[in-house]
């Protein structure tokens, strides 16, 4: 039956063959997936048999120091990113990387440490921060804004005060700049504390049955 329809079909040999080495393999996945083997949580616990029971009191604490390696993989995000729009790039540029939040999810999963990673409430915290500092960048602007207005409505028109003006101008150019450029960053700063936390609450869905 086989052979009369591969021969109403009008396969090759070669095609046959292909096809039934395809069919084993997916026949091969689908089996595997069906029997319900999760092997996030077979790297979980081959790791945890190591770490947990020997003697690693150093990683005890790993969860303090997720704060400071967030914030150091932010200021190396952005500045990778940067680089994507520079001809001559003397360090390494990307416009994604996902390695670390997963990273640090598998090793928190291992250590059991999840839960006392959300007791710091570190992205809560950071969110705090930047408002802040967004407001308190805000009433800066506020601040240059009338200045800027009191010294244009008090400078006179004579000749000899032409030159004080033109001076004081510029230097409010380069306030006005700088808070520009400060701006800038902080909007970047917190789009990409928001990516972190994303993908950190993504990659830990991989271990949610293993973290503790």
């Amino acid at each position: 039956a086989d052979s009369e329809a591969t021969e109403g079909a009008n396969l090759s040999e070669e095609t046959v063959r292909a096809s039934k080495n395809l069919d084993d393999i997916v026949g091969t996945l689908a089996q595997n997936f069906s029997e319900g083997s999760d092997y996030f949580k077979v790297l979980v616990s081959v790791f945890q048999q190591v770490l947990l029971a020997g003697d690693h009191k150093h990683l005890d604490n790993f969860y303090m120091i997720v704060p400071a390696l967030c914030l150091s993989w932010v200021d190396s995000s952005l500045q990778a990113k940067s680089l994507m729009y520079k001809a001559n790039r003397a360090r390494e540029c990307y416009y994604t990387d996902d390695g670390f939040a997963v990273g640090i999810a598998y090793i928190m999963a291992i250590m059991k440490q999840g839960a006392k990673f959300d007791s710091l409430h570190w992205f809560q915290c950071m969110r705090e921060k930047l408002l802040a500092d967004a407001t308190k960048l805000e009433e800066a602007k506020k601040v240059q804004r009338a200045k800027m207005e009191a010294k244009k409505a008090k400078s006179g028109s004579s000749f000899f005060s032409s030159k004080k003006v033109d001076d004081t101008a510029e230097e409010d150019d380069d306030a006005v700049h700088t808070m520009q450029l400060s701006e800038k960053r902080l909007q970047a700063t917190k789009r990409e504390n928001e990516l972190l936390f994303f993908s950190l609450s993504g990659a830990r869905i991989f271990f949610k049955g293993e973290v503790a």
